[in-house]
């Protein structure tokens, strides 16, 4: 069994599932959508600013009304179809291949992960470094 070759006919099946083909066809709408281009590229400004302001400034992105610039754009994104069913594809997609991840390590360690998002995304419930002492 060549590890190698299994890594690629994984990589396949993935790119051959429902969840790959449906954030392909979201991203080409989005692509060809001048709304939704402006709507994800606004908040992505939005995000950069909050990061200067804490970052260079030392103020927290609430202070500058940035959040609520943040959470107004991401009710338009929300609300708006194309972007609505981009991130609804993503969020499909990135949790099958933390899903992936997870059944992975878990026969590689033997251990299951804390959280479906791995033990990154639960702020350390110290089951693991429990195990390994």
């Amino acid at each position: 069994m060549d590890i190698i070759e299994k890594a690629r006919e994984l990589g396949l099946m993935i790119a051959d599932s429902e969840q790959m083909s449906r954030l392909t066809r979201a991203e080409e709408s989005m692509e060809t959508d001048e709304r939704a281009r402006a709507l994800m590229r606004d908040y992505k400004l939005l995000q950069t600013e909050a990061a200067r302001a804490l970052r260079e400034d030392g103020v927290k992105p609430s202070a500058k009304g940035i959040n609520e610039r943040l959470e107004e754009k991401q009710r338009e994104i929300n609300s708006y179809g194309i972007t609505k069913n981009y991130i609804e594809a993503k969020n499909e997609f990135d949790r099958l291949m933390s899903t992936i991840n997870s059944v992975m390590i878990y026969a590689i360690t033997g251990e299951e992960p804390c959280s479906t998002g791995g033990c990154g995304s639960c702020g350390g419930c110290g089951q693991h470094s429990s195990q390994q002492n």
